[in-house]
């Protein structure tokens, strides 16, 4: 063995290691720090967007944020504040508040302005109703032809 072997007991090795992990840990903290940077960069904008291209969970804290505020607005009880929100919920689930027509949100102060079909009211006992008022689906309407091409099953032709 010659004299300029490294040795077992790290030596020039071992400062090396130590500084390696000093700079790992810094690296992670930084890209951490820059991490959180972008995520919260991206929060931000994330509410900025049209009704109908926030996510579903953005939606979701959105429509908390309006429930909180009718609650305030109209004095509800704790129950008639969380039958909305699950009101609300349901009818995200079934699609009836995807349109940006059904849903007013005002992407300045990033909140719901009013959801077009939901009715509230008082019943006989007090408590709050909430209901969605779904829209029917229009059939198509066939404009029946006076001379003879459209005649019923059954009935010869008069051509």
């Amino acid at each position: 063995m010659s004299a300029t072997a490294p040795s077992s007991t790290g030596g020039a090795h071992g400062g090396v290691a130590a500084a390696t992990a000093a700079h790992n840990k810094t690296a992670k903290r930084i890209s951490s720090d820059n991490f959180t940077k972008v995520v919260e960069e991206t929060s931000q904008d994330a509410y900025k967007r049209p009704w109908h291209r926030l996510e579903r969970g953005l939606r979701l804290n959105r429509l908390r944020l309006f429930m909180e505020e009718e609650k305030k607005k109209l004095k509800l009880t704790q129950f008639e504040g969380a039958s909305l929100l699950a009101l609300l919920q349901k009818a995200l689930e079934k699609r009836l508040l995807n349109s940006k027509t059904t849903v007013v949100y005002d992407t300045d102060t990033e909140r719901i302005l009013e959801i077009k079909g939901l009715v509230m009211h008082r019943g006989a006992d007090g408590v709050m109703q909430f209901q969605i008022l779904e829209k029917k689906p229009a059939g198509t309407v066939r404009k029946r032809r006076e001379d003879g091409v459209g005649a019923a099953p059954g009935q010869p032709d008069q051509n």
